[in-house]
């Protein structure tokens, strides 16, 4: 079987990202949601299942915190052990997982090397089975579990998850097992796909979510491309050119006021990668854009540059305090000074 080469990456969106040094188990997800915009890697990459180059990714994070020289974002964020998300391009707990056990040995591996990690999943029945290598990361500090809950909950599940995943409150019921218990956690809701999901289907996966214990969710809008939208069009139910036009900026911006304000009338801890369109007024309260607090994230990135600027910095301060080396410093700048033609930048904030 093929294998993973290179299993830790950092996103391309790093300057948006605080979580965004990351490990895949798998190369593939042979889950295949329907509405997963990263599913185009699929067909890009090939259909392998290619499990993680475990050998590969242990030289990697015994050789990072000791490069003395980092040259690449990449490099930066291992050199100071910034704190890794497992699975990001792909679900570390797929099917596949029951046969390879991937996962369960990179989780083995970050304990090794006492690394700090964020586990996001749709299948949080692997929680259990693990249960004694998950207790055993967060007695060491080093655990956040995160799994994925989108506002259309059983909807979801049966449209575009195709029932193939832990039902959406049987997540919720695992997630609230692991919180009893001391392990810090919450849920990422993306996507919320405007134009199909309504504020009251946040509202009432919010409530469901304060039921179990809950008090932190994540909220963003829909990653559209033409791969994402030729597998929802014939979906019963689903309105391709609604979701197209709700999911604009403009129509977006609404909703999105919509949600925060149902977050805040519930006391519940929302993250929001839209730095732009949350406007000044609102103000994370997590140290991740998903919500979740973890103890070493990448900071060089919008998330930071609006609280600092929140907290009355000036421009150089926010460049002085959020710079770790894990993001295009230049490019980095732009944004915080507002020059930058390419990415939103601090003053595209209204």
């Amino acid at each position: 079987m093929k294998l993973l080469k290179n299993s830790v990456t950092m996103r391309g969106d790093s300057l948006y990202c605080p979580l965004s040094l990351s490990i895949d188990a798998y190369g593939n997800c042979l889950t295949d949601c329907h509405h997963c915009y990263m599913r185009h890697l699929n067909h890009t990459w090939g259909q392998d299942l290619k499990p993680a180059d475990l050998e590969a990714l242990d030289k990697k994070l015994t050789a990072g915190p000791k490069n003395k020289n980092p040259k690449t974002p990449l490099a930066w964020a291992l050199s100071q052990k910034k704190t890794i998300r497992l699975g990001n391009k792909t679900d570390p707990f797929q099917d596949a997982e029951r046969e390879h056990r991937m996962a369960r040995k990179i989780i083995q591996l970050l304990i090794k090397h006492r690394w700090t990690f964020v586990i996001q999943t749709r299948f949080t029945h692997m929680f259990l089975e693990y249960e004694v290598h998950l207790l055993r990361a967060h007695r060491r500090s080093l655990l956040t579990l995160m799994p994925v809950i989108s506002p259309g909950l059983e909807k979801d599940w049966e449209l575009f998850e195709r029932k193939r995943t832990t039902m959406p409150e049987d997540r919720m019921k695992h997630l609230a097992h692991f919180r009893q218990q001391g392990v810090p956690g919450g849920v990422n809701g993306e996507p919320f796909i405007p134009g199909f999901h309504t504020p009251q289907d946040f509202a009432t996966t919010i409530k469901l979510l304060k039921a179990y214990g809950i008090n932190r969710y994540n909220t963003y809008n829909f990653h559209f491309n033409a791969y994402v939208a030729k597998r929802l069009v014939n979906l019963p139910g689903v309105d391709i050119e609604k979701i197209w036009y709700h999911n604009q900026d403009e129509q977006w911006k609404k909703i999105l006021a919509e949600l925060l304000e149902i977050a805040k009338a519930h006391d519940v801890i929302l993250g929001c990668p839209d730095f732009v369109n949350t406007g000044w007024d609102w103000k994370e309260r997590a140290n991740t854009c998903c919500g979740v607090d973890v103890p070493n994230p990448c900071t060089f990135n919008t998330h930071f540059f609006k609280k600092l600027r929140q907290e009355g910095l000036t421009l150089q301060e926010v460049l002085d305090e959020s710079w770790d080396g894990t993001g295009d410093r230049e490019t980095g700048c732009s944004i915080v000074l507002g020059s930058c033609k390419d990415f939103y930048n601090l003053n595209d904030i209204q």
